[in-house]
């Protein structure tokens, strides 16, 4: 039978808010399960606070909010008891596991006890653990990797998902009978249910056709039950979600050369390549190219670690299914290979690969390979032997060479770097390495660097190489080597030769302008020209508008820095007289800075603040009145009292303290002042333009619903009551319901107002007769005339089919009837499911 508690929750849904959509049984039920509660259990607790939900009034809206506040409350209670049992379940059971484990392996070593206990914390069985480590204590250390691919799980670079409670499903994941589906949609509807796929493969939802998802990826799954549910609800394409909560548990059994044979129960999100890690790879000797994976009825299909290696996304072709079997064969073609490649290793090769191939899965060769002569080297007839390929010939013609079993190929290095080779550097225009000709001397290196403008010819330093590694200098006379004398030197290889600037033997200087300039610049500086100041002013594009009459050059002696010295000329004096003392003739490092007449100028202001569009700051000049200001900032607001207009002043005399004053002044439409006309503006005025005493624009109400006039209200005085504007809309419709009235506050975000219009009908003087104010909203629903019930009852043994086909009836409303009665007189009674 439906339960009454859960008929009453679903009338308090629908007398509250809307409409639920089917399932809305299934989710009440759930959200008590959820947290470990029962109907029972619930009932316990609200007669505790005393309420008595078969005697709860559905249409009085203080009963329903006290009820919902009390589920709220137990809910919150269940969910926190239901965390402390499991808890304490969960200590127990590692207890448990942890005294099991003691007997299964009590000639295992210490440490597998540890490890097991850790991983039955970590999610997996006992019964997995015990597998698992049992088996790994078989081996007494842990054993290297041989053959390329095998070292992925010997150094656990691939897992095993052991708790399913963690796993987030991807996309790729197959899906099969015992999955466990979560599926959520919001928007215009909203849903929230779970959903585990039966053994036939499909999943059942209330008020729809079943659903197969049995053999579909994940990502599939989601396109088909998006279009499947959108013929049932509405929402937009975001507004759904599937998850997979909790994947089904496969067995699957790994036989053949891997580390540990046996049977691994973990959940069907793993693939067969985290399956392998459970069992630590394949073996010594175990194959990375020749595995298999049988499946019931026959099907074999093959796993090859090098594609995985080179693209991981493959592991999504192998999901496993119950029942599999997993065999590691014999690795049989074993090749290694040695020297200057990127990945030195013993690599497993097909059959049909060979050295290109091998070269391919060492990640290629180093850049220093030599690639003309490899050696291969093997087994022929009890004897090693070597044999010399010429790789390079056979990358240039498309071949390749064959290999057997048990090769090993060695790849050396270029033998020694390049020598052949001289070097100059330095105040050449050609710097660089050269080839090292036979008899090749100084000049013929300086004909092929080609000597720059500035080159210093009478002294060059030649960089000898030794033969164990040191260097020897040999200074050099260019000139004399150029032309063909005892310092033409003959070169040996690596020789370099370094030819200097004559810039680097000289002292560099520079003389400055900076400041009221049109072009301030630094000049270098060049003893043998005079430049004065004068010189300087007309290099830097001459003296601006805002000049002074005088400069500074600030000089600093090049023995001295730190010895600094001003020095005042008079600049119109320099510039029109340039014989004139003080046109000075410029020094290494002299500053000259031309100072701004503005450098010396106050900046004044006036300020606007108040009922203007723009407030702010304006530079102050004796033009600018009062009416510019306000101009400039906007105008006048609407609000803005022209009558009203404070000027701040503050008074300046010549030491003496200042003081404030102000000014009250009067303006017309256009802005001009009216009181007093000789009025002026001052450097560091304020004004202040005040608004118009309880300017209020008009404070709007609306009222929705049951009244004979709805729509907006002005508010006539700022008290006025909300039975006064119900009676200026002309008062309630014969229609009304005004015990389900709302008000909806705006101001100050508060939200939904609890609201008891009927009694502030009876009484003007009640306290729910509320002020209104500016936005509030006032709704009046219709008088309701029918109560639907749904679920678990006997109703489909009274109506015909098309009255009850959608799992719901409506009748019509009793006042002061109780949901039970409803139950009874129109649905005979809960049926043999409800409860």
């Amino acid at each position: 039978m439906k339960s009454k508690f859960i008929i009453i929750l679903l009338l308090l849904s629908t007398t509250l808010f809307a409409q639920l959509p089917p399932g809305s049984e299934v989710e009440a039920q759930a959200r008590l399960e959820k947290v470990g509660g029962s109907e029972n259990e619930v009932r316990k607790r609200l007669m505790a606070r005393g309420i008595d939900v078969d005697n709860i009034d559905v249409n009085n809206p203080q009963e329903i909010i006290r009820l919902q506040t009390a589920i709220e409350e137990i809910e919150k209670e269940l969910a926190l008891e239901l965390k402390a049992a499991q808890e304490k379940a969960k200590e127990e059971l590692v207890a448990e596991a942890e005294r099991e484990i003691k007997e299964e392996v009590e000639n295992v070593a210490s440490n597998t006890t540890k490890e097991v206990t850790k991983a039955v914390k970590e999610g997996a069985t006992v019964e997995e653990a015990l597998s698992e480590e049992i088996i790994d204590a078989q081996e007494e250390k842990e054993l290297p990797a041989i053959i390329y691919g095998q070292h992925i799980f010997r150094n656990k670079e691939i897992g095993t998902y052991r708790n399913a409670n963690d796993i987030v499903a991807p996309d790729s994941y197959v899906l099969g009978a015992g999955d466990k589906i979560a599926i959520a949609l919001w928007g215009r509807s909203e849903l929230d249910v779970s959903f585990e796929i039966n053994k036939e493969g499909f999943i059942k939802p209330q008020g729809m056709p079943r659903i197969n998802l049995k053999g579909f990826r994940l990502g599939k799954a989601k396109e088909l039950l998006r279009k499947r549910f959108s013929n049932y609800y509405r929402f937009g394409k975001d507004q759904f979600e599937v998850t997979v909560t909790y994947p089904r548990t496969i067995t699957v059994n790994i036989t053949g050369e891997v580390m540990n044979q046996g049977s691994f129960t973990f959940p069907a999100v793993n693939t067969a390549f985290n399956a392998l890690a459970a069992a630590d790879g394949p073996s010594e000797i175990g194959s990375v190219r020749n595995i298999k994976i049988i499946r019931r009825g026959g099907e074999v299909k093959k796993l090859d670690i090098y594609k995985f290696l080179l693209d991981p996304s493959v592991a999504e072709d192998f999901y496993l299914e119950d029942g599999d079997y997993i065999w590691v064969g014999v690795a049989e073609r074993m090749i290694s290979i040695q020297g200057a490649v990127r990945r030195p290793y013993i690599y497993e090769l097909k059959p049909t690969e060979n050295l290109k191939d091998l070269v391919k899965y060492a990640a290629g060769l180093s850049p220093d390979a030599y690639q003309s002569n490899f050696q291969v080297k093997r087994f022929i007839n009890d004897e090693v032997k070597i044999i010399d390929v010429n790789y390079r010939e056979l990358v240039n013609t498309n071949r390749d060479f064959q290999l057997a079993s048990g090769d090993e190929v060695v790849i050396g290095d270029i033998p020694t770097p390049y020598q052949n080779y001289v070097e100059i550097t330095g105040s050449v225009n050609l710097p660089g390495k050269y080839e090292l000709e036979s008899g090749m001397k100084i000049k013929g290196l300086v004909e092929q660097g080609v000597l720059a403008d500035f080159a210093k010819t009478d002294i060059a330093y030649l960089y000898r190489t030794n033969s164990d590694g040191t260097l020897s200098y040999f200074r050099l006379n260019l000139d004399n080597a150029i032309e063909n004398g005892t310092d033409n030197l003959l070169l040996e290889p690596k020789d370099k030769l370094v030819v200097f600037s004559q810039e680097k033997f000289l002292d560099k200087y520079e003389v400055s302008i900076s400041g009221a300039v049109r072009n301030p610049d630094s000049f270098e500086y060049d003893p043998s020209e005079k430049l004065t100041v004068e010189d300087l002013v007309i290099l830097s594009g001459g003296l601006r508008e805002d000049a002074t009459e005088f400069a500074y050059i600030f000089r600093t002696s090049p023995n001295n820095t730190k010895d600094q010295e001003y020095i005042r000329i008079n600049l119109k004096d320099a510039l029109e007289n340039p014989n004139a003392r003080n046109n000075l003739i410029l020094q290494p490092n002299d500053q000259i800075q031309i100072l701004s007449k503005l450098t010396y100028i106050d900046e004044f202001y006036v300020k606007v603040l108040g009922e203007v569009r723009n407030p702010g700051e304006y530079q102050y000049h004796p033009s600018l009145n009062l009416k510019d200001v306000l101009t400039l900032s906007g105008g006048l607001k609407l609000t803005a009292a022209t009558n009203k207009i404070d000027v701040f002043r503050v008074v300046i005399d010549q030491n003496e303290p200042t003081k404030s004053i102000v000014a009250s002044v009067e303006v017309n439409q256009n802005m001009e002042i009216i009181t007093e006309t000789n009025f002026q503006l001052e450097p560091f005025d304020q004004i202040v333009v005040r608004s118009v005493p309880e300017f209020e624009l008009q404070r709007m109400v609306v009222l929705n619903g049951e009244v004979k006039y709805p729509g907006a209200y002005a508010l006539l005085n700022d008290n006025e009551k909300l039975i006064n504007v119900i009676k200026r809309a002309g008062g309630l419709t014969d229609e009304a319901f005004p015990e389900g009235a709302e008000l909806y506050r705006e101001e100050g975000g508060t939200g939904f107002v609890i609201l008891r219009l009927d009694e502030a009908l009876k009484d003007n003087r009640n306290r729910h007769n509320f002020i209104l104010r500016q936005g509030d909203v006032i709704t009046i629903p219709k008088n309701k005339d029918l109560v639907s019930i749904t679920g678990a009852t006997r109703a489909i043994e009274l109506y015909p089919d098309n009255l009850v086909r959608t799992g719901k009836i409506n009748v019509a409303f009793n006042s002061g009837k109780r949901a039970k009665w409803y139950v009874d007189e129109y649905a005979a009674g809960i049926g043999t499911k409800g409860r």
